[in-house]
């Protein structure tokens, strides 16, 4: 017999015994890591309160630092120039450069607690809830739309009122929210009681929008399979985002490597079985109609939908008298009282109440489980194929064996206690580690998503558990872990050092220097327009289509089916999963973009009308310095100003605005713009 048809006998053979025994050793409770291994993991043990080493120069955050660095050998950097530290700090928590006049003040201050006061100040602007609404935005796969093209988009399945939950977070964080209740409104926010005591929680029904914005289809044949497709990406959401743990990996077997089986990953999927977050799935092959909550009272919605109703029927009725007597009067007396009832109920009609994407209690209305209800476990993660019925619950190595059941309600609550506990082991220091992370380039564990026994170990596992444990005493507060950070010598220091001291530390993983890093593409873009002093500064609402629109990049439109030229080359979030850190990459099509791209052009048309118009001296060299402090919060040096005039006075450079838009263009497309030193 032919070799070719034997291997394909074998083959099916193979294929038909898993089907005979499904239920074989990928599908057992006690597959994947050893428990005597998993209670041993670092990250699994409760957070402790290490003591500060002795003998630190600074913070406490410093002596832990030193600790390390003296051990490896190193030397550390001396601080950086006071200009470059404002510059740092500034893009840090704000996403901004520094203007000209905080430079100046900043600079000028003698003060001991002036690094403090700018801090202060930095922390309490709209622009840092804005930019950092953006990092947590790169967990949570945040889109503003599936569908880049306005005119292509469904209303029924596109998320149009995602913008409400990007606004949330924004405000949250200006807020400064606890960050374990920023957690709860999340996974439970439309459960939580209003805090003035109204019947509507709109910050919690709005928070909820969490859940609902993943890279979804828009229909799909196979109904079932879209719903549970959509219970993993939320499990796999829930996990990566506030537990660093890759709970998806419990679909269809039990974890390879963490303590999370296959039960415990159905006893999450029944929570959100039993979450009504679609209000229709739609005919076979159709669109889905994603849940939609009026942020009003019931009272209040239900007046209008009467109404509504009523509207709608008169309007029918006049149309059907219309096509049925064309010839009719327009006095005619039927007519008229048809006309007098529109209109009237048009007077009385409420404007529209505001919507927002959120999850409500319930499961999926004609779905394979449309209440609350436990659901059993998908073997092979198939829907088709059905296997014992699983309580919902916790991870049962996390939370205990012993858990009390959840009698009311889908269990989201009970889940958003558990995750924002402070007995959890996990939350607290992945939060931390992801905002040490933001400020430094790498987090003290270099997988920000994964906590689990895969990752690496933390470089610095007694400071990781003292700002963990010092963020939970404090209150979950993050602007507080802020400051701690970024007042610490570590953050302060430069980043130069010999070529034998960064041999020693390649990676930095010491931190006896501060790391270079280049601009996120919305820094990038967002520090364009307001060198330029075309910044719109207005915050929220819907997301603008252009990236050439003079609003924070925040407010340009993330699409998830077309995400644009600037967000790609600049390696801006992928939405279509969560993002732990962006890919850093280099590459020739970006100096195109900057030296081509018509934005790039007009904002360095723009820059150079405000060097002539805005600079304190007549003066060119003094006009060139000035623009060195406007884009790099400098003064220019000699050979700069004696570069920049003789680039200015070359034959062929046009007109005297004409030289210093192609200076300024030189200077926007330079390394000292785009990375933060």
């Amino acid at each position: 017999m032919n070799r070719g048809i034997l291997r394909c006998l074998a083959f099916g053979l193979l294929l038909a015994s898993v089907g005979r025994f499904p239920f074989s050793a990928a599908a057992d409770p006690g597959a994947g890591a050893a428990p005597s291994k998993a209670r041993e993991w670092w990250a699994f043990q409760p957070v402790g309160r290490p003591r500060p080493p002795p003998g630190g120069s600074g913070s406490p955050i410093d002596a832990f630092i030193d600790q390390k660095i003296a051990t490896a050998g190193l030397e550390k950097a001396p601080p950086a120039g006071r200009g470059t530290w404002l510059r740092r700090v500034t893009f840090d928590l704000t996403g901004l450069p520094p203007s000209v006049e905080s430079m100046r003040d900043f600079l000028d201050d003698p003060a001991p607690d002036a690094f403090v006061h700018v801090v202060d100040r930095l922390l309490s602007s709209a622009a840092y809830g804005q930019h950092w609404a953006r990092h947590w935005l790169d967990v949570v796969r945040y889109a503003d739309y599936h569908d880049a093209d306005p005119a292509a988009r469904v209303p029924s399945c596109e998320p149009l009122e995602a913008w409400r939950y990007r606004d949330w977070v924004v405000d949250s964080l200006n807020q400064d929210l606890p960050f374990d209740r920023f957690i709860t409104h999340q996974i439970a926010g439309d459960l939580m009681p209003a805090p003035s005591g109204e019947t509507v929680y709109p910050a919690g029904v709005i928070a909820t929008g969490f859940l609902l914005n993943g890279a979804w289809d828009r229909g799909d044949a196979d109904k079932e399979k879209m719903v549970s497709d959509m219970v993993d990406d939320q499990i796999d959401t829930v996990g990566k985002a506030f537990l660093g743990l890759t709970l998806g990996c419990a679909r269809c077997h039990d974890h390879k490597f963490d303590p999370v089986s296959t039960r415990d990953y159905y006893a999450l999927a029944g929570v959100f079985y039993s979450s009504h977050f679609m209000e229709s799935l739609g005919t076979k092959g159709g669109e889905i109609t994603l849940k939609r909550v009026p942020l009003a009272p019931r009272s209040v919605a239900a007046v209008r939908d009467g109404l509504v109703l009523q509207l709608e029927s008169v309007k029918t009725k006049l149309a059907a008298l219309d096509k049925q007597t064309p010839g009719l009067a327009t006095n005619h007396p039927e007519r008229l009282t048809l006309i007098r009832e529109r209109d009237a109920l048009q007077a009385e009609l409420p404007p529209p109440y505001p919507m927002a994407l959120a999850v409500q209690e319930g499961g999926m209305p004609g779905g394979l489980f449309p209440n609350l209800q436990d659901v059993p476990v998908h073997v092979r993660g198939s829907y088709a194929r059905l296997g014992s019925v699983v309580p919902r619950a916790m991870p049962a190595f996390f939370a205990g064996e012993s858990q009390p059941p959840i009698a009311q309600g889908s269990g989201r609550r009970e889940l958003a206690e558990w995750v924002s506990s402070a007995r959890n082991p996990l939350t607290a220091r992945v939060i931390v580690n992801r905002v040490w992370h933001w400020h430094f380039g790498e987090g003290l564990v270099r997988t920000p998503n994964n906590f689990g026994m895969t990752s690496e170990p933390p470089t610095h596992p007694e400071l990781l558990d003292w700002l963990a444990a010092e963020f939970v005493e404090g209150g979950w507060s993050l602007k507080r872990l802020h400051r701690r950070i970024v007042l610490s010598e570590a953050y302060r220091r430069a980043s130069s050092v010999s070529r034998e001291q960064a041999s020693r530390d390649p990676e930095n993983r010491w931190l006896a220097r501060f790391a270079p890093r280049r601009l996120e593409a919305e820094a990038i873009r967002d520090a364009m327009l307001f060198v330029s002093g075309r910044l719109d500064a207005a915050a929220g609402g819907p997301a603008g289509p252009d990236v050439a629109a003079p609003r924070r990049s925040l407010y340009v439109q993330t699409a998830r089916w077309d995400r644009g030229n600037f967000a790609t080359l600049f390696d801006a979030a992928n939405p279509d999963a969560s993002v732990e850190k962006r890919s850093v990459s280099t590459v020739a099509p970006q100096a195109l973009f900057l030296l081509n791209h018509s934005f790039a052009q007009s904002q360095a048309a723009r820059l150079a009308k405000r060097l002539l118009r805005e600079a304190p001296s007549g003066n060119d060299a003094a006009r060139l310095d000035w623009a060195y402090r406007v884009l790099f919060a400098r003064p220019a040096n000699a050979d700069e100003i004696r570069i920049g005039l003789q680039l200015l006075a070359q034959p062929g450079a046009g007109d005297r605005e004409s030289a210093w838009r192609d200076l300024a263009h030189v200077l926007l497309c330079s390394n000292e713009f785009v990375y933060l030193d």
